[in-house]
């Protein structure tokens, strides 16, 4: 009756626990109320039988770097697979210095008394978490009754073990799921994702674009000077012959006016040396210096003329004048053959693009290519590569890139030149997996050279 009391008692004090410190206290020293022992330990142990010694009699915290400690962990490290190999109704060792290797043995006397038993303790899952040493004098019963305290001692263990478990290695809730959910069905959740890495998709690569005209001229400073003002405004319609921007004409004006003067003073020079030709013999030679200077002043006039006429830049054909902002170019010094704009053609339209280094696909010409503008997202325009550069440029973004020149399939609808957006290319059929371990993969290789 007296053990009786003393177990529900012991239970009640574990049932209180909240930490497996205290717990490790209680199993060690608070056991005595049921039965006498001289010396108990608790030790730890791992999956691989590393065994840690946690707590013992008489001590509130305990040192695993002593002689004893280390001792008694080779001890319960040794022992573990027998303790695993007890019987569910009878798990208790009761060990002896004979069960212990050459090595261990001959320090028995000097760690433990004659008598000890060595007593699992198993969790909630069915494995050994601990390992309870109890050591004493007296020999342990061979046989256990019902109303004997060593047979209540081999119930408390059950106790212990099951508390032990839910302090120190009960899994939590997202284990818990997962052991019954997920790892029971492991293989088949391992086939589906391998199957469905073998699916095959197209490989595609999302880059910017922009909307552009596949017929274009480039309109050039004709000759050196300053742009006195852009008279079409950037993006507008021209036709043939509109003028698109004029270049300062003040010097040239000037030199017409002066070369035009000459010219006058010239046809009157001309006209008196005819005049006095007539009566008198040599004035004649005189009229061939006259004509001559004439002629040479007229050409004078006509070369600036043509000059002057080349300071007005005008469109050689309809199309779009394509240019950047009117008031970056008022003022601007330009020499011969320099950019000023561009002159598209808006019934040929096109895509260019930037595929950059790091996402490129195998880019084929006729590859498919799906334009989706920023203007109307919920809109696409289909399109075929044309062209892949073999070389890289730096794309607006400033990122190393590919250049791309697609043409358009589809009706222009709101696409017009210059509108930006994203474009899909699409390339060869590939495996999921690949696609989705490509970049991984390149950057392993890239960084162990293999």
């Amino acid at each position: 009756m007296i053990s009786s009391t003393a177990f529900y008692q012991l239970a009640a004090r574990v049932e209180a626990i909240s930490n497996s410190a205290e717990l490790g206290f209680a199993i060690c020293n608070e056991t005595r109320q049921l039965v006498d022992y001289r010396q108990a330990a608790l030790l730890s142990l791992a999956p691989n039988n590393r065994a840690k010694l946690i707590a013992h009699s008489g001590l509130s915290d305990t040192d695993n770097n002593t002689p004893y400690a280390l001792w008694l962990s080779e001890v319960a490290k040794e022992i573990a697979p027998d303790c695993r190999a007890l019987p569910p109704e009878a798990r208790v060792l009761a060990l002896s210095p004979t069960q212990l290797s050459a090595a261990l043995a001959p320090q028995w006397s000097e760690w433990l008394p004659a008598h000890v038993w060595v007593l699992p303790l198993i969790g909630a899952d069915g494995e050994i978490h601990a390992l309870w040493f109890l050591g004493r004098d007296e020999p342990w019963p061979t046989s256990l009754a019902p109303a004997s305290a060593e047979f209540a001692l081999l119930q408390l263990s059950g106790l212990y073990g099951y508390a032990w478990w839910a302090l120190t290695a009960r899994p939590s809730r997202f284990r818990q799921f997962w052991q019954r959910n997920i790892g029971r069905r492991s293989g088949y959740i391992v086939l589906a994702v391998l199957l469905v890495l073998c699916i095959p998709v197209r490989e595609y690569t999302l880059v910017p674009a922009e909307i552009i005209s596949l017929h274009s001229q480039v309109i050039a400073a004709p000759d050196s000077g300053v742009i006195k003002r852009m008279v079409v405004l950037p993006n507008s319609n021209v036709v043939k012959g509109q003028v698109l921007a004029t270049l300062d004409d003040t010097t040239l004006h000037n030199r017409l006016a002066v070369a035009q003067a000459e010219l006058k003073t010239a046809e009157i020079t001309l006209h008196q040396a005819s005049q006095q030709a007539i009566e008198d013999q040599q004035a004649k030679s005189e009229l061939a210096m006259a004509e001559g200077r004439w002629r040479e002043k007229k050409v004078e006039v006509e070369s600036l003329s043509r000059d002057l006429e080349k300071l007005t830049i005008r469109a050689p054909e309809s199309g779009v004048f394509v240019y950047s902002d009117p008031d970056d170019w008022a003022g601007r010094p330009v020499q011969t053959g320099e950019r000023i704009g561009l002159l598209a053609d808006p019934g040929r339209l096109g895509v260019r693009a930037w595929a950059p280094v790091s996402e490129s696909t195998n880019l084929k010409r006729g590859a498919p290519m799906k334009i989706f503008l920023k203007v109307a997202p919920l809109d696409s325009l289909n399109a075929r590569l044309g062209y892949a550069g073999y070389q890289t440029v730096e794309a607006p973004n400033g990122v190393a890139s590919y250049l791309l020149r697609g043409t358009l399939e589809d009706e222009p609808g709101v696409a017009r030149i210059g509108l930006q957006g994203t474009a899909r290319v699409t390339g060869d059929w590939a495996l999921l997996g690949y696609l989705l371990l490509r970049r991984p993969i390149a950057t392993l290789r890239a960084g162990s050279g293999w």
